[in-house]
């Protein structure tokens, strides 16, 4: 048979690839093609084997159909990077631009299922928090109030998980702020969050325990409600960065309030406490620290003590989860359920509904 040979803009084909994160010795490689002939592709884009096209899409992780567009697509958005890192290590892995890309698409198809009035009518709050929003104690005590989450019921919780479900589902419901969970490098990312344009959107990373998920919603809401858009690794975060310091504490203030704050030195104490109000020691130790309700050396001993038990994350296997179940856990149950209403209202297909939430038609039909 012989072989085809295409023509395309060459513009998207370097469009795909720095969106995708590859250097070009990293694709050539992949297709097993020289770098200059690569090169020579990207820019004029004449006869490309259709074979090798087809090899480059599925390593970008796009449809064929886009490298045969006409213009280039525009390029994602990417918040502000707060994480404090070294400039050569810096650069996003693929596997945080592609849910980058994920999380944009899903952000456009909300907005075109609910539309922009919808979006704006949600976050008519925002105007109610126009002359506190930097002030951390007056945002924590009006956030309590908004979400109708007492430090009663937040002491009520059972387990984690089931005050990270909490917490995800208030800040959905009662803020319209879309939450995402996607596994990432951990020592890349802990969190996201968007606001150039609606809807907002939280993304945390699912490899961090329920405690560093709930504590990353906080801290990228003080980025939401002051028009931040971030990203960040928040356990990196030194007082010299006033920002992401100031959404650190934010989010510590909030979930430890001062009257639930009990002075203690001692390390077994600390956990009991963190314990139940289902957050970290390290985040309770520097609430202690903040409220200089413990010294300055006797901090650093126990903080040193915390860290020294931190292990990484290691997810067992062993079992499958069910692809609806997963597709859920990641997009959230405002869009999941926002999906599944539009496709029941018959405002999309079974076909429109399955590539949204990542499924098959089987699936969706059996969700619907």
């Amino acid at each position: 048979m012989s072989r085809i040979d295409v023509n395309i803009n060459p513009g998207i084909l370097k469009w795909a690839r720095e969106e995708a994160g590859f250097d070009l010795s990293e694709i050539a490689d992949k297709v097993n093609i020289a770098v200059d002939v690569y090169k020579l592709w990207e820019k004029k884009g004449k006869n490309i084997p259709l074979g090798k096209l087809k090899t480059i899409a599925s390593q970008y992780k796009r449809q064929l159909a886009v490298f045969f567009l006409p213009d280039i697509p525009e390029k994602i958005k990417k918040p502000k990077d707060y994480r404090n890192l070294e400039p050569t290590k810096s650069k996003l892995s693929k596997d945080v631009l592609i849910v980058m890309r994920d999380v944009s698409y899903f952000r456009q198809t909300a907005l075109e299922l609910q539309g922009e009035t919808y979006w704006k009518i949600r976050y008519n709050w925002l105007n109610e928090i126009d002359k506190i929003k930097t002030d951390n104690n007056e945002l924590s005590k009006w956030l309590r109030e908004k979400l109708n989450i007492s430090i009663e019921e937040q002491l009520s919780w059972k387990s984690d998980n089931e005050a990270y479900r909490h917490w995800r589902s208030a800040v959905e419901n009662q803020l319209g702020i879309l939450v995402f969970q996607f596994s990432m490098p951990l020592n890349e990312v802990q969190g996201f969050c968007f606001t150039e344009s609606l809807p907002y959107s939280i993304v945390v990373n699912s490899k961090h325990s329920y405690h560093g998920r709930i504590f990353t919603i906080f801290h990228e809401i003080a980025h939401l409600v002051r028009h931040h858009s971030g990203i960040c690794l928040i356990d990196n975060v030194n007082e010299k960065q006033q920002e992401e310091y100031s959404c650190n504490s934010f989010a510590g203030k909030f979930l430890i309030p001062n009257a639930s704050l009990i002075p203690t030195e001692d390390l077994e104490e600390i956990q009991t406490y963190a314990n139940k109000l289902r957050i970290s020691r390290e985040v309770y130790l520097r609430r202690l620290k903040e409220e200089k309700q413990i010294p300055h050396e006797k901090f650093f001993i126990l903080l040193k003590k915390i860290q020294a038990t931190y292990k990484p994350v290691n997810r067992k296997g062993g079992f499958r989860i069910k692809q609806e179940v997963l597709s859920r856990a990641s997009r959230g149950d405002t869009f999941y359920n926002m999906v599944l209403d539009a496709l029941n209202q018959n405002r999309i297909s079974y076909t429109q509904a399955s590539t949204m939430l990542d499924l098959k038609i089987s699936k969706v039909l059996n969700e619907a």
